[in-house]
């Protein structure tokens, strides 16, 4: 199962896709707390036989032991925040809940509906540090404020897109830094006969990570275009560019063959055996692909090359985490669940267990995502697609930019659409 929303590129649809998940909601129990404090109602995004969930358990009992505060968990599934906001009508909104920044965002941030975290960040964990100090400030900051302008997003594991290979391939001697470099390996596996570049023509919006990337590069920004209501952004050079680029990548025969014809997960299983050299791809990459690669497949990954400016390097950071909603009646315990999961040794297990990406950067990452989370750590955080309106992205930006990554139109002919799309866009919105 890879999406859970309109559009999948998001954080909490790209929870989906790091595991091959059941789709049924799985409740291990039910019921309002009482505002006691000696309750915790926490609605989850996991399905209770997902590795997430089991880790999350382990932090429940262990809380539970330690303080008497007993963690009321409902496994819900990703469609969780469906139901919170008929909760929050009925005044019986649980007092935790979790998923990806993009779905938490529209859905409580974005609408005054979920409390303030300043508190929580200044919790101590139990380990003499708070939540606001283990977790990396640049993390915290590019989350964007609630509507009253104060955190409201507590982060417990880390997705980002990067650009996967196999670290032995011959072909990738040196992992490519620049956009010249990776058109260099590109030209040297087209003389070889394989494909560059691996692609599901089905999937737009993952396609569209390589323009976003591109833009960003070059100077440009997503968030800039969908704000323009009248489309005269996408004149912005960078955008040309950008779309030259990637216009470069489809006219130069270095995409797999046949991609325009291919559907979800075939050309990613085809880079795990060895048909592409790259896959621009989350985290979730290595998870998806573990099946079908051989034993010596060496999982590397390399952040998104720079296409001039070198300090242009930051990479796509998606969190997911817990928030509290306004209106729950048992938020004082909740914050304490929340900073008793930050710590290192219940945190730990979102990396050991659940082979995924812990906030806290001293955890160390799963081997297979050692290069993923060093490039977290070690470069500046962005959001995808800097956090643009999902609405006018799926309707505009993806359908406009398949055309452009299908080959059937060019740079040019991208911007100028896209252009006069945005703008009718913004005008039926009134």
């Amino acid at each position: 199962m890879r999406s859970t929303s309109s559009k999948p590129a998001r954080a909490g649809a790209l929870a989906a896709a790091l595991f091959v998940l059941a789709t049924a909601c799985t409740t291990t129990s039910s019921g309002s707390s009482g505002g006691d404090g000696k309750h915790v109602t926490y609605w989850s995004m996991w399905t209770q036989t997902e590795p997430q969930a089991k880790v999350l358990q382990k932090s429940i009992d262990a809380f539970t032991a330690k303080t008497g505060i007993h963690v009321d968990v409902q496994w819900q599934g990703r469609k969780v925040l469906d139901k919170v906001a008929p909760a929050l009508l009925s005044g019986n909104a649980p007092d935790l809940v979790d998923q990806g920044f993009d779905r938490l965002l529209p859905a409580l941030a974005a609408n005054g509906k979920a409390q303030d975290l300043s508190s929580v960040l200044a919790m101590d964990t139990g380990e003499g540090r708070k939540v606001g100090e283990v977790l990396p400030a640049k993390f915290l900051d590019v989350l964007p404020k609630g509507k009253d302008g104060t955190p409201w997003m507590i982060p417990y594991e880390s997705v980002s897109v990067s650009l996967f290979y196999n670290g032995k391939d011959p072909l990738v001697s040196q992992p490519p830094k620049t956009w010249d470099d990776l058109l260099a390996v590109c030209t040297a596996a087209k003389a070889a006969g394989k494909a560059c570049i691996g692609t599901d023509g089905d999937q737009g919006w993952a396609s569209q990570y390589w323009f976003d990337y591109l833009l960003n590069r070059n100077g440009g920004s997503v968030a800039t275009l969908a704000a323009d209501r009248t489309g005269a952004a996408f004149k912005d050079p960078a955008v040309l560019k950008s779309a030259q680029q990637v216009e470069q990548l489809v006219k130069e025969g270095y995409l797999t063959k046949g991609y325009d014809a291919t559907k979800y997960p075939e050309q990613q299983n085809h880079w795990a055996t060895g048909e592409s050299v790259f896959f621009l791809m989350g985290s979730w990459l290595p998870s998806e692909t573990e099946k079908f690669r051989d034993p010596g497949f060496e999982v590397r990954s390399v952040a998104f090359p720079t296409t001039g400016d070198a300090t242009r390097n930051a990479v796509d950071f998606l969190p997911l985490g817990f928030t509290i909603p306004k209106g729950a009646k048992n938020a004082d315990a909740a914050g304490r669940f929340i900073a008793f999961v930050l710590q290192k040794d219940q945190l730990s297990g979102f990396s050991t267990e659940a082979k995924n990406i812990a906030p806290r950067t001293e955890i160390p990452a799963p081997a297979e995502l050692a290069d993923v989370a060093k490039q977290l750590k070690d470069q500046p955080s962005r959001l995808p697609d800097d956090n643009a309106d999902a609405d006018w992205q799926d309707k505009i930006l993806v359908a406009q930019y398949d055309k452009l990554w299908l080959g059937k139109t060019d740079a040019a002919g991208f911007v100028d659409q896209a252009g006069k799309a945005s703008a009718a866009y913004w005008t039926a919105k009134g």
